[in-house]
């Protein structure tokens, strides 16, 4: 006779470990991306002051490209199926919801900000209208950059339990 020491609870409690080491992949794999977008705006910044500006704007259309694809695989779904009805809707004054909201309002700021810098630009080859967006385009990455911090104190204080071992 086989007895089997695995109880239905075992299972769940095992289930819903298994779901929370997904989610915590899939929200690491996100903020591994924002730091590779990080890198692609720092190397198009190193692009421009060596003046190559056609790799300086294909650098910054891919950037913008790359984080647009992660707000809309993971963090979009995210705070639609999580972090909305689980916190801002049910504890809107908590720390987590209210950084979600600013990290939402400085996040929707810059992307929309960057696509309409890199739409307005369209690959042109004459980059005179580029110069006088010198301080456009600072401020997009500032906001941009106060999104990323956002983004990393929520992750902080979403995964503290596990980063924390």
């Amino acid at each position: 006779m086989k007895v089997n020491f695995i109880t239905p609870s075992f299972r769940l409690v095992s289930c819903e470990l298994m779901a929370l080491n997904v989610i915590f992949a899939i929200v690491t794999a996100s903020l591994v991306i924002q730091v590779v977008v990080l890198f692609l705006l720092v190397y198009g910044y190193l692009l421009k002051r060596k003046l190559k500006f056609r790799q300086h704007g294909l650098t910054m259309a891919v950037a913008v490209f790359v984080h647009l694809t992660a707000v809309f695989t993971i963090m979009i779904p995210s705070f639609v199926r999580a972090v909305i009805p689980e916190y801002i809707v049910t504890r809107p004054f908590e720390l987590a919801s209210l950084v979600s909201l600013v990290h939402i309002t400085f996040g929707t700021l810059a992307v929309s900000l960057g696509i309409w810098r890199v739409a307005s630009w369209r690959f042109r080859k004459n980059f005179a209208g580029c110069f006088n967006k010198k301080k456009f385009m600072r401020t997009t990455m500032i906001i941009w950059l106060f999104a990323l911090g956002f983004g990393i104190t929520l992750y902080t204080i979403f995964n503290w339990a596990i980063l924390m071992g």
